[in-house]
Parts: structure tokens; C-alpha cells; sequence
């Protein structure tokens, strides 16, 4: 894997700025993040991993690869939605997947080279006018595609449980104090992110 070219940056700057966070960097001092390089998979995977666990989210999307074996839009679209439900997926996930590839072939997205020379707001815009994709997914492609660095998903439940763990004893943290350690982390609230997952996953999450 390649990390970003902020990654060292950054990992300096939150080790400084958050002696709590600094511990868990310094425990994954190997840890990486790179992009998969795939925009429709990014998507297809976080509406798989959308409100279950990482280790239930692989076991689906395992299922859907073995039925599916190559992830292109337009195979998708002609996979049933009884076999995909087989998989494990609900009827509004099936839907979600089906209006995501309906997006990718309208707009003819075919490479990565939609997505490049666009500022992240303006692709979130975008996607979120696709239904099934709200803010958080928009955020996990903005966190796991285009390796923006400085997304805080503030709905997201892992990311939550770990700062709970860190911050407060496990207790539950306000929601206003959650916004104010998250940031002291700006730029960087990506990449602290990543290492609260981390902290609290045996697998690691990549979309």
C-alpha cells in the first residue's frame, strides 16, 4: 500500500496535538491507507457495510463477489435481486446497489478520471442525489476513494464507540464534546478516523 502524501504529516501532527490518539498511532506505527482505486466498488461496498459490522459486511460482500464475480454496473443491474438478497443483502440495500450502477452508466463513469480535477464538496453534492446514499456514504468515498483528509463521518458508529473507549471510560460521550476533540484534529480528521477504527477492529475497514 501507498499512503497518501500527507500520511507522515499528518501522523506527526496528531501525535503532537492528541496524546491519546498519539497512543494508539504509535501502536500501528505499520499501519497504511490506500485507495482500491475502484469508485463504483468504494460505493457498492459501503452500502453493504452500511449499519453492520465489518466482519458481517465481508462476509456479504464475499457472497456478492462469488455470484457477481466481476463488479461492473451493468452485471450487477442484471444480477436478481432474489440472488443478491441470498447474499444477505436487504430489499433496500438491493436497491441502493441497483441505483448506484443506474448513476455509473447514465453518466457514463466508466475510470477514475470523473472524479479527478473536482473539488470533494461538489462530488458529494453529486452523490447524495443518488438514492440510498446519504452523508455517511458519501463520506466513506470521500475517506476511502479519494483519500480526502480531513472528513469527520460524525454518524459513523465505529468511530464513535473508539473515542467513547479513548476519551470516556467507554461511557458515552456528548455529542458536542465529540465535535470539539474531533477538532483539534484539522486538518487531519480523516486520518485520526482511520486509527480509531483501527483500535477498535481486529480487520481492517477499507472500502
Amino acid at each position: 500500500m501507498k499512503n497518501p502524501d500527507y500520511w507522515q504529516d499528518s501522523v506527526n501532527y496528531l501525535t503532537k496535538t492528541d496524546k491519546s490518539l498519539g497512543s494508539i498511532i504509535n501502536q500501528y506505527k505499520d499501519y497504511s491507507i490506500s485507495s482500491r482505486g475502484e469508485a463504483y466498488e468504494t460505493l457498492v461496498r459501503s452500502i453493504v457495510g452500511q449499519q453492520i459490522s465489518i466482519q458481517a459486511a465481508s462476509s456479504v460482500w464475499n457472497k456478492i463477489v462469488a455470484l457477481v464475480k466481476t463488479i461492473e454496473p451493468n452485471k450487477v443491474l442484471l444480477t436478481s435481486r432474489e440472488n443478491l438478497k441470498l447474499c444477505g443483502l436487504s430489499k433496500q440495500k438491493i436497491q441502493y446497489i441497483y441505483n448506484i450502477s443506474e448513476h455509473f452508466i447514465a453518466k457514463n463513469i466508466t475510470n477514475n478520471s470523473y472524479w479527478e480535477g473536482r473539488n470533494y464538496p461538489d462530488i458529494y453534492d453529486e452523490l447524495i442525489t443518488i438514492k440510498g446514499i446519504g452523508s455517511w456514504t458519501a463520506e466513506m468515498f470521500g475517506m476511502f476513494h479519494l483519500l480526502e483528509k480531513d472528513i469527520f463521518p460524525l454518524k459513523d458508529v465505529g468511530v464513535i464507540r473508539a473515542m467513547n473507549q479513548l476519551y470516556n471510560d467507554g461511557k458515552k460521550l456528548d455529542i458536542d464534546k465529540i465535535i470539539e476533540i474531533s477538532d483539534t484534529w484539522r486538518p487531519y480528521r480523516s486520518v485520526a478516523c482511520w486509527f480509531l477504527w483501527r483500535s477498535i477492529d481486529s480487520e481492517e475497514v477499507l472500502y
